[in-house]
């Protein structure tokens, strides 16, 4: 059941790197084919492997292709090789790329000699030696807890891709980086041990770690990357340090059992739907430090009860909470001077919010769907009001300045309204 759920995961993911990478403006080396292998011609004359597509159950790399020396293997370049039981990387191999074993669901080994310059197995673990770095860890091997070894500088791209028999792992003080998707799938891992070491946490680091409970960033982190987090359903708490200054896009999206989350005030950027769908979160503070609450940033989070925004922020991103149906107050600062589209649409329970004199927009469909809300007050201050902006708002009495932009809204859109000196 778990390879099944990954194989799905993994071809979302795929088709969603595809589509990223099929907007990037680059040129890309012409690609020359011998037999299975597909490979392109580097500034020196030898060969880099791009793709293995046979179906070999022990393959040895082949020295040459086409009368050309093999130097280097690329990025996934035998990705999705189902068959492949074991791997032979000769001598000549100098360079090799981001896993490129990942989604081999049957390789148990993968063999270099032991006069190698550039690499090592240690373990049945590959190893580059001139960046010190943990290139690929076998999805086969049936250890529950591993502990990467003492001068390990880095931890490669997807470098733990799918080995759901880990429960555990601790990495050790000598690492300073964890990169882009290394645990992803990892889906029986429930602790991770990250040293003081570590400045960033990569893309994707621990997406659809599913089992994972919690974790301790360390106070030398600065940065958690997109989607870091998203999909583990069963974390339950997490700290981040007074270090990081930015959560990134999707970080914690879909934490559906994450209760509550203090974030520091050294954050200045909420990104993207950093929360969003995290189901269970009951509360929130933003900090003063934060300047911009990202689109989708707590969309869909349906127990929410109550934020505050605080003065740094100055624009609310589209759908920010939409869909908070236990959302029943927001304090928006007097500093947000914008208002995104569906910013609070179907929060059917919120029965309070005041606009602030600074806000100049109110977007479409901003309180779409408020069915709850029974009186707002719309400053002066604004100047434009989006389509369907209190559609459905079906208790609303808009309280709006004589002779104002907003009470000619109302009138043009037959919302009801009221102004601030009518007799009650």
């Amino acid at each position: 059941m778990k390879r099944a759920i990954s194989a799905i995961f993994c071809i979302i993911a795929l088709c969603a790197l595809l589509c990223t990478s099929s907007l990037a403006e680059t040129t890309e080396p012409d690609t020359f084919t011998s037999g299975d292998f597909e490979y392109i011609l580097l500034p020196d004359g030898t060969a880099e492997i791009r793709k293995y597509s046979g179906t070999e159950k022990d393959l040895s790399i082949p020295v040459e292709l086409n009368g050309i020396n093999v130097s280097s293997i690329g990025d996934d370049a035998f990705a999705l090789c189902g068959n492949l039981t074991s791997v032979s990387i000769p001598d000549g191999i100098t360079a090799i790329g981001n896993n490129p074993f990942r989604t081999c669901y049957h390789l148990v080994s993968v063999h270099v000699s032991s006069e190698h310059q550039a690499l090592a197995v240690l373990d049945g673990v590959l190893f580059s030696k001139a960046d010190k770095r943990l290139i690929s860890y076998p999805m086969t091997k049936d250890d529950q807890k591993y502990a990467v070894p003492q001068g390990t500088v880095l931890i490669g791209d997807d470098a733990f891709f799918g080995c759901d028999n880990l429960t555990s792992v601790s990495i050790p003080d000598s690492a300073i980086a964890i990169g882009d998707g290394i645990f992803r799938f990892c889906e029986s891992l429930t602790a991770i041990s990250i040293s003081d070491s570590v400045t960033a946490i990569g893309d994707q680091a621990f997406f659809g770690c599913t089992n994972l409970i919690s974790v301790s960033i360390p106070g030398s982190v600065t940065a958690i990357g997109n989607n870091a987090f998203a999909f583990c359903r069963s974390l339950a708490s997490v700290s981040i340090p007074n270090s990081v200054t930015a959560i990134g896009a999707s970080a914690f999206a879909s934490c559906t059992s994450l209760t509550s989350v203090s974030i520091p005030d050294s954050v200045t950027d909420i990104g993207n739907r950093a929360f969003a769908s995290c189901t269970s979160l009951s509360s929130i503070s933003i900090p003063d430090s934060v300047t911009a609450i990202g689109d989708d940033a707590f969309a869909f989070c349906r127990s929410l009860a109550s934020v505050s925004i605080p003065n740094s922020v100055t624009a609310i991103g589209a759908s920010a909470f939409v869909f908070c149906k236990s959302l029943t107050s927001v304090s928006i600062s007097d500093s947000v001077t914008a208002i995104g589209d569906k910013a609070f649409a179907s929060c059917t329970s919120l029965t309070f919010v005041s606009i602030p004199d600074n806000v100049t927009a109110i977007g479409d469909s901003a309180f779409y769907s408020c069915k709850g809300l029974s009186s707002v007050s719309v400053p002066d201050s604004v100047t434009s009001i989006g389509n369907n902006a209190f559609r459905g708002c079906i208790n609303l009495t808009l309280t709006v300045p004589r002779d104002s932009y907003a009470a000619q809204y109302c009138k043009d859109n037959k919302l009801t309204y009221t102004y601030p000196d009518s007799p009650n």
